[in-house]
């Protein structure tokens, strides 16, 4: 039996026409299901050992969903197949896995001046931390929307010297505008600004674009969509390692999947546990 779990506050709460075609493509192909809320399940572990007869499990939602299982549930301990399929305007980290179908995927920890929390797909400090806030707060959210808010922190953003830490090696930036650290190829809703990146392994992938000016920044971001941006050599480095940390001289936004936290200069990140996920493929289960 399946239990389907979906987040109505999804995609700005336009979420239940996708979770219905769910529960009717169920119930065509004679599909066993229980539908529940994450705002009903208060712990999925405990309502996961009430419910023995659960198998399988499928997660609707977007990046900031799945950002929310990994940091409320002990998603290592549960012994159901974890199935992820997209319900947000969000879903960069369901583009990478499905290349995999299912694969063992790296969870890792940020750890920050004022706070600890998970990731999966990729975070970032300062000019992407501020996209994410306006993207947060933005009552029309989609594509549209998203360029919009990035002119918008493109304009109030000012470009800072950071310091960087991969695997013991020190690193030294200049009029740094993205500081991206990737587990997953893409963010912003398609931009493949991590080529490289393997979720399966333990390395990260950084992306640092520096010596910008802000119409050259926007340059960059149209080349980021094809990954073409790995050629802009003199203004962007890409670095990959395990153990990262970012300090930044002025308290900012930091973005993990998505969910923004303030007031942050300082950052440590590291993998801390793998889960296997399957990228639910409706052909897989046609009757």
């Amino acid at each position: 039996m399946f239990l389907i779990i979906h987040n109505p506050l999804s995609s700005n709460k336009k979420s239940k026409k996708t979770t219905m075609k769910y529960v009717k493509f169920f119930k065509k192909n004679n599909i066993a299901f229980l539908l529940r809320s994450t705002l009903k399940i208060d712990n999925l572990n405990n309502y996961l050992e009430k419910n023995n007869k659960i198998t399988d499990i499928l997660f609707l939602g977007g990046d900031g969903s799945i950002n929310y299982l990994i940091n409320n549930v002990e998603i290592t301990k549960i012994k159901q197949n974890i199935y992820l399929a997209k319900s947000g305007s969000g879903n960069d980290f369901l583009r990478s896995l499905k290349k995999y179908n299912h694969a063992e995927i790296t969870i890792g920890e940020a750890k920050t001046n004022i706070g600890t929390t998970k990731f999966i797909n990729g975070c970032g400090l300062g000019f992407d931390g501020l996209v994410c806030h306006y993207v947060n707060n933005d009552s029309k959210k989609g594509k549209l929307s998203y360029f919009l808010n990035v002119f918008k922190a493109i304009i109030k953003y000012q470009p800072v010297e950071i310091d960087l830490n991969v695997d013991g090696k020190l690193y030294h930036f200049k009029k740094v505008f993205v500081s991206a650290i990737q587990n997953g190829s893409y963010f912003g809703g398609g931009m493949k600004v991590a080529p490289g990146a393997n979720p399966t392994d333990d390395k990260y992938i950084i992306c640092v674009g520096h010596n910008l000016s802000k119409l050259f920044l926007q340059l960059v971001l149209v080349t980021i969509y094809p990954g073409w941006h790995k050629a802009l050599k003199k203004r962007v480095t890409m670095l990959s390692g395990t153990n990262i940390s970012i300090e930044h001289p002025n308290e900012t936004y930091f973005q993990a999947d998505g969910e923004v936290m303030g007031n942050i200069n300082k950052v440590e990140i590291k993998p801390i546990e793998k889960r296997v996920f399957h990228a639910f493929r409706k052909k897989e289960f046609k009757k």
